[in-house]
């Protein structure tokens, strides 16, 4: 049973971003900020709220325009002293070491050693109480080359952003990836089209199979999964096919991998005939991978596409994996 806990603003997390702008002889001020998010898409728009005692409260209204800088954890004791002191007292800049960079698209700076910053043209504001909403539109975005992904977008873990805690006012860092938006529930049974007999025992043995490999299960808990007459591993030069080698394999995977998580991105399911179907997977792999005799680990994100043949054991009529394939990582 839930408790009222009262009224209040707790969303969380709240991302910690620092808004910077210009005084009025030209210096360039900042604060950290978390009240802020996205409120359009097209054009793009995102809003601030600050209180109407703070310094750079008026300075957006004169200036037209801000900057919202996305520091690194890296730079969370900064951003608290930006977010602590008033820069009517204190050159924020000068005192942090951070460097201000001249927008050249708005009235505004942005902090040179953050990864990422919006740049913002004020479009209207309103005061609502304690804060004022600021709504901007986002002009441009610069960001640092070595913060984007294969694709060209900002990478979310490079970039290594701090969460904000609002009630006991607390900082943390973000978690590890855990699946892609609007595409995670497609390969459940919340998915319509994998709701046939069939297609609900091959998902339950993906389940199965995953979740015991990522908890470290014995390889005893893998015998039922798999039909060995059959079975056959690939990837590579590598090929199981035997239960001694597939435990000889496993074992290495425990030794040497810890925190693994496997997450489907995607998964298809076909009949090859009326007993055999295909399982064509894409797949995220993350682990923290530690050389025996060296002192320290990585970590390690792969991205690949696995193929399965499953078929019902006759005897059991459970769903069993006869063959594995790794397509490419």
């Amino acid at each position: 049973m839930k408790k009222s806990i009262g009224i209040n603003t707790f969303l969380f997390p709240l991302p910690s971003v620092v808004v910077n702008t210009y005084d009025e002889s030209g210096k360039a001020n900042m604060m950290t900020a978390s009240w802020t998010g996205v409120v359009n898409s097209s054009p793009s728009m995102i809003s601030v709220s600050l209180r109407q005692a703070t310094y750079t409260h008026d300075l957006i209204i004169k200036r037209q325009a801000f900057t919202v800088s996305i520091p690194s954890k890296e730079h969370v004791l900064e951003m608290d002293y930006v977010g602590t002191l008033s820069g009517k007292r204190v050159d924020k800049f000068d005192q942090t070491g951070l460097t201000p960079i001249k927008s050249d698209l708005v009235d505004a700076p942005y902090v040179s050693e953050f990864p990422l910053t919006l740049e913002c043209k004020l479009v209207k504001y309103e005061k609502l109480g304690l804060h004022t909403l600021f709504i901007a539109e986002v002009v441009d975005v610069k960001i640092d080359e070595a913060y984007l992904n294969e694709k060209g977008m900002p990478d979310m873990k490079k970039i290594d952003p701090v969460a904000y805690a609002h009630g006991e006012r607390e900082y943390y860092e973000i978690g590890n990836y855990i699946g892609k938006a609007n595409k995670m529930w497609q390969s459940t049974l919340l998915n319509e089209v994998m709701n046939t007999e069939a297609k609900k025992d091959i998902i339950q043995l993906v389940e199965e199979y995953y979740e015991k490999m990522d908890t470290g299960q014995p390889f005893s808990e893998f015998i039922k999964l798999i039909n060995w007459s059959e079975f056959v591993m690939i990837n590579g030069d590598l090929k199981l096919d035997s239960p001694k080698k597939y435990a000889s394999w496993y074992s290495d995977v425990l030794v040497t991998m810890f925190n693994r998580k496997h997450t489907v991105e995607k998964l298809t399911i076909d009949s090859v005939d009326d007993k055999t179907y295909k399982v064509k997977m894409d797949m995220h792999f993350r682990a923290n991978e530690w050389t025996p005799g060296e002192a320290t680990s990585k970590t390690i994100q792969v991205r690949g596409k696995i193929e399965w043949l499953v078929s019902r054991d006759p005897e059991t009529s459970k769903m069993r994996i006869d063959k594995y394939t790794i397509k490419e990582a």
